[in-house]
């Protein structure tokens, strides 16, 4: 149902153009000229302020082929006198008098005089109505009937019978070469004829053609808005084999409009007359809601003498309704407020009726508390103010948690220093100011060292505590004017304004490296933490925020590559170290979508039957100019960025294809091995894209060995675990490579699902027999036996280390001795030779 307000709005919220108006002595083709040029459906004829009458499109029927009567004078031949409707009725008692009266126009009144003019299209255009004309088609209703005639019927003629069949338009017919086009000759076609002295020859040479047609299916809703679309008041309505049969107009859906209207206002006025009932119902209830409200309510008269509270009113400020009945609400003054504030509230409530805003007041036992509080100026019937109602709550709790959160949005909840958005902003000031008395001033960064060893070891409380420790002994060395901010971690930074030394920061930097770097007790624990502070001065280093605050990172890290403890003053040489591994980084993203990337294949051999027992597939680039680049120049640059997952996994998917072309061609190499790193493990889809990869390249899982590096995979975080078992599940094989350079825990590598050991090379390096080196390679060799691991070992380059190894009992070797890394084709001939000499031996 619509909403019976929507028919409720008086009809001066209606008018859509202003009236257009002229004198009784105009001249009707004059008129006509003005119509048709401001698109207009009629004029009203004014004598002064007075509205004589009106002339209407309709009315240009009237003019017939009286040349002489297009130069009468308008009062002759307008419609008169015009009928009016009150600017106050509403829109749907408009609708009615539309339908009752058949005319299409009423001139609305407001005091005496007329200030526009109302149409049936305007209450079409209602929003109001779209429900009803979404919901009928044009077929519900009744249209038109066609009125044709020829083409080439005199125009005259034509006008002659719509004026004796009171049409407002006729279709016309346009038939050759056995077809039928129709057009269409309105009320409004005639007035632009009137005024273009054009009322002569045949009605098809001034009609609109074609006619603009809808099916009778579509909706009341959808013809509105093609009318408006097209700027047309007619359309034809054709039934489903295409045929006319009928002129839909604005009028046609004023009149179904109308009689919905009817069935409405007898609902309205049924749901006026249980409004009534209710609202005697809500008189009774006044009392209780008063009385059981929870904000303090407050009724006073025009000269502001209470009159009455409610019981709210006494709890909030420990007056009863008789200590206060008769007294000036500034009973409760608390003097917080001055004079003006007043004055204000007072202008505000005598122009606007109501006043709304904060105030501090005080209760009865002098407790100061602040409440919300708005003023209401209640009017009688005359409309002058009989009484006030004050209503408040006390917020002083409210505003007390307010303050806390506006603090906590701009501080660290466990520090209390500024957190990032408040340093962010203190930093701007300070380069307005710096910029306005050309000043310098410093931007430092300070990061914990191996804080991470505290958490890890300690646990975090103790890592809590060691950071508020830290805040303290920053703050007191710190200026008031200085900015000191924890930007999250173990990481903070400063804003040392007006410095006129830079000798002066870097006196503060050692001073700072002494202070945080002293011993510190927790829990009855000595704890000792050093730092690495960054320092960048504006505008040596830059004039921006952002510029100042990279290039003191920059410097920080700086600091911790020099054996941390020390502080570091930005130097350019580190803006482009970072720029070149910014340039690196475009270049790899580019390198991996123009797929510049390839894989190098290096045998693992038995060196007991010098046959092939495994191959580690290895990534380089293919770089347009440098050539073939190794992967120690630019893996580290990948793992550090997001590049490293989707890289990995063409590695992964490539290693997989090639496996399974080498088994395709009959030859035999064991297992395949990939280099997992640990950012790609431990994203959500590894295992995912796994199986597919798998899938993709039909390789079985058993020709594959994923290589973990040594402290990835004693990671103790339950995830890695989780991961390795799985894809000890699914026959997957599993290698430790660089196997004796981490901080390995024998204990727990026998709970890993791993079958292979890779020894780093570095063990292996120079050629003495008695090194202590090669007894760490026999204690792998032994440890590898006991727990049934295969053991392979990498960097074989001399004959010395590979009878070394034989004697040792080490079976499996990977080097350059035996084979470089090299592309697949020259790995494919090492295979096929491999494959060719066990055929040979078993045959």
């Amino acid at each position: 149902m619509i909403e019976t307000s929507s028919y409720a709005i008086p009809i001066s919220r209606l008018i859509a153009r202003p009236m257009l108006t002229c004198s009784p002595d105009t001249p009707v083709r004059e008129v006509a000229r003005r119509i048709f040029a401001e698109r207009c459906s009629s004029m009203v004829v004014m004598e002064g302020a007075t509205a004589l009458g009106i002339w209407t499109e309709q009315d240009a029927l009237a003019v017939g082929d009286d040349a002489l009567a297009l130069e009468r004078p308008i009062s002759a031949v307008m419609s008169a006198p015009l009928l009016t409707l009150d600017a106050h009725t509403s829109l749907g008692e408009a609708a009615v008098r539309f339908k009752q009266s058949g005319i299409r126009h009423f001139g609305v009144m407001r005091d005496g005089t007329c200030i526009g003019v109302l149409t049936q299209t305007d209450v079409v255009l209602n929003q109001g109505a779209e429900f009803f004309l979404h919901l009928k088609p044009i077929e519900a209703i009744h249209v038109q009937p066609l009125a044709l005639v020829t083409a080439g019927e005199p125009l005259l003629g034509a006008i002659a019978q719509m004026r004796a069949q009171k049409l407002d338009a006729i279709v016309v017919e346009y038939a050759h070469d056995g077809c039928v086009e129709h057009g269409i000759l309105t009320e409004r076609d005639i007035v632009r004829l009137i005024a273009g002295d054009a009322l002569g020859g045949t009605v098809g040479e001034h009609a609109s053609r074609p006619l603009q047609t809808l099916a009778a299916t579509q909706s009341l809703y959808a013809a509105q808005h093609f009318m408006l679309r097209h700027h047309i008041r007619h359309v034809g309505v054709s039934d489903d084999f295409g045929n006319l049969v009928g002129l839909l107009s604005f009028a046609d859906i004023l009149q179904n409009i109308e009689d919905e209207y009817v069935n409405e206002l007898h609902s309205a006025l049924r749901e006026r007359d249980e409004a009534l009932g209710r609202a005697r119902f809500s008189l009774r209830m006044a009392d209780r809601v008063f009385e059981s409200a929870l904000e303090g309510i407050m009724v006073t008269d025009r000269n502001a003498k209470i009159e009455r509270v409610n019981q709210a009113f006494t709890r909030l400020t420990g007056y009863s309704q008789d200590e206060v009945v008769g007294r000036n609400p500034s009973v409760l003054n608390s003097g917080h407020q001055d004079t003006a504030f007043y004055e204000g509230l007072w202008c505000a409530l005598k122009t606007n009726g109501h006043w709304q805003g904060e105030i501090w007041n005080r209760r009865k036992n002098g407790e100061l508390y602040l409440e919300y509080l708005t003023i209401t100026g209640i009017r009688d019937n005359e409309g002058a103010i009989s009484h006030y109602a004050g209503i408040f709550s006390d917020i002083t709790q409210r505003r007390q948690t307010e303050e806390r959160l506006r603090f906590l949005a701009t501080h660290d909840v466990l520090t209390g220093l500024a957190n990032r958005v408040l340093f962010e902003e203190r930093l701007e000031r300070a380069i307005l100011h710096a910029q306005r008395g050309q000043r310098k001033f410093a931007v430092m960064y300070l990061d914990l060292d191996r804080f991470k060893l505290v958490n890890d070891t300690l646990g975090h409380n103790t890592g809590d505590e060691v950071l508020k420790v830290v805040a303290a002994r920053l703050r007191s060395r710190l200026r008031a004017s200085d900015t000191v901010a924890r930007l999250g971690g173990d990481e903070f930074a400063f804003v040392l304004e007006d410095i006129s030394d830079v000798r002066d920061v870097g006196r503060l930097a050692r001073t700072l490296l002494d202070s945080v770097g002293a011993a510190m007790v927790i829990d009855g624990r000595e704890i000792f933490t050093t730092p690495s502070i960054g320092i960048s001065i504006y505008p040596d280093d830059g004039s921006e925020a952002e510029q100042l605050m990279m290039r003191a990172d920059q410097a920080m890290y700086g600091a911790k590559s020099r054996g941390r403890n020390v502080f570091q003053f930005f130097e350019s040489t580190m803006t482009s170290s970072a720029l070149a591994q910014l340039e690196t980084l475009g270049e790899l993203h580019r390198a991996l979508e123009q797929n510049e990337f390839c894989l190098f294949y290096q045998p693992q051999y038995d060196i007991s039957t010098n046959r092939i027992v495994g191959i580690e597939a290895l990534l380089r680039w293919q770089h347009p100019q440098r050539g073939i680049v190794a992967p120690g120049e630019f893996i580290g640059i990948a793992e550090q960025s997001a590049l490293i997952v989707p890289l990995g996994r063409w590695v992964l998917r490539e290693a997989c294809r090639q496996a399974r072309a080498w088994l395709d061609a009959g030859f035999e190499f064991g297992r395949i091995a990939v280099n997992l790193s640990a950012r790609q493990c431990v994203t959500d889809g590894f295992l995912a894209d796994l199986s597919a990869i798998l899938s993709e390249t039909a390789l079985p899982a058993g020709r594959l060995q994923l290589e973990l590096l040594e402290s990835m995979a004693m990671n103790t975080r339950e995830e890695i675990g989780t991961l390795l078992r799985e894809l000890m599940a699914r026959n997957v094989s599993l290698a430790i490579d660089d196997f004796g350079t981490g901080y390995s825990s024998l204990a727990y590598l026998k709970d890993l699902p791993v079958d292979t050991l890779k020894i780093d090379r570095s063990f292996l390096a120079g050629d003495g027999a008695h090194k202590p080196d090669r007894a760490i390679i026999r204690a792998i060799l032994a440890m590898g036996r006991a727990l049934g691991l295969d053991v392979v070992m990498e960097g074989v380059e001399t004959p010395e280390q590979l009878a070394f190894l034989r004697e040792a009992g080490c079976h499996h070797v990977q080097g350059y001795l035996l084979a470089r890394p090299q592309p697949a084709e020259q790995v494919a001939e090492l295979l096929q030779t491999c494959t060719a000499t066990i055929a040979a031996a078993s045959a």
